[in-house]
């Protein structure tokens, strides 16, 4: 079993926020998108399709940022949909 590395720990700690703050963006993000598409007068002045086709682009840009941030920074192998982790999946390094 590998032995834990404080520098490969804090590098997961960082990564770890950077999902939380992405999942936080496409919460406000989404809601306030599809907030506009559906209250009339809109206060945003965008047409319910540009609304919806918004939220759409925010939740593919978090998708691909999640999949390129969210990866063991010993192996770089992907950490799958679980964000509490101790240890890496694929290669065993103690993430905590």
């Amino acid at each position: 079993m590998p032995e834990r590395d404080p520098r490969i720990v804090e590098e997961f700690r960082r990564r770890q926020r950077r999902q939380y703050a992405v999942a936080g963006t496409v919460f406000a993000a989404c809601g306030l998108l599809i907030y506009a598409g559906q209250v009339q007068p809109n206060p945003l002045g965008l047409a319910p399709r540009v609304a919806q086709g918004g939220a759409f682009f925010v939740v593919v840009c978090a998708l691909l940022s999640s999949l390129r941030n969210w990866r063991c920074p010993a192996c770089q192998r992907y950490l799958g949909k679980t964000w509490v982790l101790r240890f890496c999946p694929g290669c065993g390094v103690p993430l905590a």
